[in-house]
């Protein structure tokens, strides 16, 4: 029977298992008291801590947005020379603006007008002598005049024909300076009648009516209107189209600026009326009329002029006829105006 026999390590095998345990442990000893034990600081001591007060300026707000006030939207229409009304009432609409309010019931039109109007009237009537109190006698022996045929009053221009001549009319005061000679009472006249604004779509009848907005310049266009409506009856009348002229109607638009002084400034053709004989002639009825009243202060613009962006002038063709006298806006003094051919 044979017996086991036990393998021991031998002491050589052992001493090498111990040298190889210790070359991998080493390091990670050094490693370890390096970073730990033989590596400690001494904390320093803690300074003393400073406390600095600054002193910073409050904030300041932020100014809140100025939010602008709503304003009124501009008054739209067509602006219209009435007689004032007996109640002034805001309509809830209308297409006209002029110097009053104005409600009606329905609205009409006259269109029987005067251009040399002294009174706007809401119906035509002839004119009406002033009654003996309402007038002071001047006790002028000399008839009611105006100033020398247009001497004083035209300038010469293309349409303006024979400016300077004697009128066959002869009312003129001969002597002396040429100024209008004062009328008495018993010559006087107050001529009453409706504006001649165009108005196409307003039924025709034996008074004007119309629902208009009160707005702040219609005082002053108007009077503007009526200067240069007289006028331009009479240049429309000499002018010479160089073209067939067919239709019934013919409109021109201006830009019209008149200087705070009442210079006119600018008269310039936005839309011709497809005539160029009648937008000169328009032309030259601005310039015969100003100057003009000074304009209101609140509707001059940065420049110092008063603007009408939009001042539409409409002709319309009739039957031959010639303004050989007629009352001038300005002075309310009756002269012979300027000679004219009928068309």
């Amino acid at each position: 029977m044979s017996g086991r026999r036990s393998h021991a390590p031998s002491s050589g095998a052992i001493a090498a298992a111990l040298l190889l345990a210790l070359l991998i442990h080493l390091p990670l000893a050094w490693w370890f008291l390096d970073r730990t034990f033989w590596n400690r600081t001494v904390p320093p001591e803690p300074d003393p801590m400073r406390v600095t007060l600054l002193r910073v300026a409050p904030p300041v707000p932020e100014p809140e947005p100025e939010v602008a006030e709503p304003q009124p939207p501009e008054p739209q229409g067509q602006i219209v020379d009435i007689a004032p009304p007996e109640v002034q009432e805001k309509p809830e609409e209308a297409d006209h603006l002029a110097e009053y309010d104005a409600t009606v019931e329905e609205e009409t039109v006259d269109p029987r007008y005067r251009l040399d109007r002294l009174v706007t009237a809401p119906t035509y009537s002839p004119d009406d002598a002033y009654q003996e109190e309402d007038a002071e006698d001047l006790n002028q022996e000399l008839p009611s005049t105006g100033a020398t045929a247009g001497r004083e009053m035209f300038k010469t221009g293309r349409y303006s024909l024979f400016p300077d001549r004697q009128s066959l009319f002869d009312r003129s005061n001969k002597e002396g300076i040429d100024l209008p000679v004062p009328a008495s009472h018993s010559d006087s006249r107050r001529a009453g009648a409706p504006s001649n604004d165009y108005l196409p779509d307003i039924s025709s009848a034996d008074k004007t009516a119309l629902n208009a907005h009160e707005f702040l310049f219609a005082a002053y266009i108007n009077r503007v209107s009526q200067y240069v409506s007289f006028f331009a009856d009479q240049t429309l009348a000499n002018a010479r189209p160089m073209i067939a002229v067919r239709r019934p109607k013919y409109t021109v638009v201006l830009n019209i600026m008149i200087g705070d002084d009442g210079v006119l400034r600018a008269a310039d053709v936005l839309e011709s009326c497809g005539v160029p004989a009648f937008d000169a002639a328009v032309q030259e009825a601005f310039a015969l009329a100003a100057p003009f009243p000074e304009p209101p202060v609140a509707g001059l613009n940065e420049s110092g002029a008063f603007n009408i962006p939009a001042f539409g002038i409409t002709i319309m063709m009739g039957s031959a006829r010639a303004e050989m006298s007629g009352i001038d806006p300005r002075s309310n003094v009756q002269f012979p105006g300027l000679e004219t051919y009928g068309r």
